[in-house]
């Protein structure tokens, strides 16, 4: 355990000798007591010193930029050093990468994504919301042949979705090349809650679908959460709200990977994605909408 602590800067060392200091002032300590809390101990020691390096790797990469903070916050929330530790480096460099080259523009294109040409294979993850009504039902299985065309293998989709006719949007999107994961749950707090008459039922909650391109690449919570009354309709009957977004899209994706939806509506996700610093792919069928939504996300995206 001393070997591991002189790896520590002094400020850190001095923090867990007090912490150990105090343990050992307990009653009742033995040697199986000893050995378990020194193992607990050592993982957390592991981790703070991996999460002081790559915060050093970033500050003397980015000192003096504007997003420098923004890296420290993600180092410091722990998910990058959490899979650097597992061995999996792709996130935190990736993350660097991207901020080498930053700013990153959004692609927007006015069109059917069925018609759309989209690369193979090129794209991280599908954040979408498709309209609910039955009209519309058969996109969703066209969503789930178009993100196992574009899905990088390992890639994720996260559909939104009515409750009202889930048994049908579960069947269509039982397509080949694509595995439904899990059902998370969007919740929608407050007065904007919808009132579906024909059900009976004040709707609180929303499904978020889970589909992959092969296995899951991580550990999510399957809860995302929106502000209380935060349903912003000002650009789009059915939009979304920011703070809903940044929840999924935070939980869900790394800095610098690709996010794209092909229902672009009123822009939500594209503000969120690059506000957070995703690179954004965005697409729209009806053509006033998608100018509000390209001039609502160009207006909003941070400058480099």
């Amino acid at each position: 355990m001393l070997k591991l602590l002189d790896t520590l800067e002094p400020e850190l060392k001095a923090k867990y000798v007090r912490r150990i200091n105090t343990y050992l002032k307990r009653k009742n300590l033995n040697r199986e007591k000893l050995k378990k809390y020194y193992k607990k101990l050592a993982k957390e020691i592991n981790a703070d010193r991996t999460k002081y390096e790559l915060k050093n790797l970033a500050i003397q990469k980015f000192r003096g930029c504007s997003f420098l903070d923004y890296i420290i916050n993600e180092i410091d929330n722990g998910k990058y050093v959490d899979r650097w530790m597992n061995g999996v480096k792709t996130p935190f460099l990736d993350m660097m990468r991207y901020f080498d080259n930053y700013p990153d523009e959004p692609v927007l294109i006015n069109g059917d994504f069925r018609n759309v040409e989209i690369s193979e294979n090129s794209i991280d993850l599908i954040i979408t919301d498709p309209p609910y009504p039955y009209k519309y039902i058969n996109l969703f299985g066209d969503l789930a042949s178009f993100a196992e065309r574009v899905l990088k293998p390992g890639g994720s989709l996260f559909t939104m979705a009515g409750q009202s006719y889930l048994p049908e949007i579960y069947n269509l999107m039982n397509v080949g090349g694509l595995n439904y994961n899990w059902t998370l749950a969007y919740l929608t707090p407050g007065g904007q809650s919808p009132q579906l008459w024909n059900r009976k039922v004040n709707a609180f909650w929303k499904p978020v679908l889970w589909y992959t391109k092969g296995k899951p690449g991580f550990w999510i919570g399957d809860v995302v959460k929106s502000a209380v009354n935060d349903n912003d309709k000002n650009f789009h009957f059915w939009g979304q709200s920011e703070s809903g977004m940044a929840n999924l899209i935070q939980k869900v994706s790394y800095v610098g990977q690709t996010i794209l939806d092909p229902f672009l509506g009123g822009g939500t996700t594209g503000i969120v994605a690059l506000k957070l610093y995703r690179k954004f792919v965005g697409i729209e069928i009806d053509k006033n909408i998608f100018e509000i939504a390209t001039e609502r996300i160009l207006k909003n995206k941070p400058e480099g």
